[in-house]
């Protein structure tokens, strides 16, 4: 029945699409864990609530993973936290101009630590398209909604091996599992003449901070070059991706995974980290001079230049750090809001700055931070 109920729904989402203006605004964060049963509650309640003030007309929110803590050996609990997160989105739920379903997920990699976590995804977000490859329905799908499509990748899936025997049960994160599918997805987007794409993972094509040693090209720790046949097929696996967002012209591929924000135009295609809504913010790709504290997975800047010579970024004394020079990039709590209209998209990035000593709270007010344009 939950399935026929989705399929007429879809249907009269499509035909108000068709009725109505193709203009629309949609907004875009991530990582929201924190310690109020697995969300950092008042972050993201101030940054949802700011937004539907600011922004009333926006449609819905694309949330691209990581919404609670999770956890390693209980999926109740995070079966728990994730109801609880739904509970705190209830403004964007029950806002009169939201519409249907409000929220699109992401699977983050918090959300799959337990071979139970995925059902349970689905079981706690069931109103999403199952249009995704076969063993992802309800974790990997897409969209459209007035004059773009909306492509949804689940790159932290989970292992099963032999179902009845657990033993061989592992995470299967940091890439792109069905990759056939997303350039079908694409190809066939591109040919129904849609005026943008967009697509959405939890991890990150190009590590901007706090996670250069994963996300899609999931070099791992202490590597040595030639690099190993399983980190270039992870590498080659990201590669291969940006070659499907350059060859159906994509806008943007949205991201979460490192905790704060950045852009950066890569070949013709944006990158944005939309990457903390609550999570404990990140500092970015350290710089020569850097002198910061680290977090758990950060290094230092000796440490972190085998990475930058594998990923080919800008580094060294007057360089960012970063894959491409045009890079911009802000160390706070947000979300983005995207004014699409057939020529181009406007991106608004609102947010707010943390509390000194701090890396989950903030004490200034949410404003208006980064503005830029797509134009196709």
């Amino acid at each position: 029945m939950k399935n026929n109920i989705n399929t007429i729904t879809a249907a009269l989402l499509l035909i108000t699409n068709l009725t109505f203006s193709q203009d629309f605004k949609f907004a875009a964060m991530s990582d929201s864990r924190g310690s109020d049963n697995g969300v950092n509650t008042p972050v993201l309640s101030a940054l949802i609530n700011h937004m539907l003030e600011t922004t009333p007309d926006v449609k819905f929110v694309v949330f691209a993973g990581d919404m609670v803590d999770g956890h390693k050996y209980d999926p109740d609990r995070t079966k728990r936290e994730l109801l609880h997160w739904k509970e705190v989105m209830a403004p964007v739920y029950n806002h009169p101009n939201i519409a249907w379903p409000g929220v699109w997920p992401v699977v983050g990699n918090h959300e799959v630590q337990h071979r139970e976590d995925e059902d349970n995804f689905r079981d706690v977000f069931q109103d999403v398209f199952m249009n995704g490859p076969k063993e992802q329905k309800g974790l990997s799908y897409s969209f459209d909604y007035g004059n773009s499509h909306f492509t949804i990748i689940n790159t932290d899936a989970w292992y099963y091996g032999d179902l009845s025997d657990t033993s061989d049960d592992r995470r299967d994160w940091h890439y792109i599992k069905y990759m056939d599918w997303v350039e079908n997805d694409l190809k066939s987007a591109h040919e129904r003449g849609v005026k943008h794409i967009f697509t959405f993972s939890h991890e990150m094509p190009f590590p901007i901070g706090g996670h250069l040693r994963d996300g899609l090209p999931n070099l791992g720790k202490k590597f040595q070059t030639p690099l190993d046949s399983t980190r270039q097929w992870f590498l080659d696996r990201r590669d291969a991706f940006w070659e499907l967002m350059k060859k159906y012209n994509a806008d943007a591929h949205i991201s979460g995974h490192e905790h704060t924000y950045g852009r950066q135009e890569v070949d013709g295609v944006f990158q944005i980290v939309n990457g903390s809504a609550g999570a404990p913010l990140y500092n970015f790709n350290p710089l020569p001079d850097a002198d910061t504290s680290l977090h758990r997975y950060e290094m230092t800047y000796e440490e972190a230049v085998p990475y930058y010579e594998v990923l080919e970024y800008q580094y060294g004394p007057g360089k960012n750090s970063q894959r491409s020079e045009n890079f911009v990039g802000y160390k706070i709590f947000h979300y983005s809001i995207y004014e699409v209209t057939d020529e181009k998209v406007v991106v608004k990035t609102y947010g707010a700055y943390p509390k000194e000593g701090s890396n989950t709270e903030f004490d200034t007010e949410i404003e208006l931070i980064d503005e830029f344009v797509i134009e196709k």
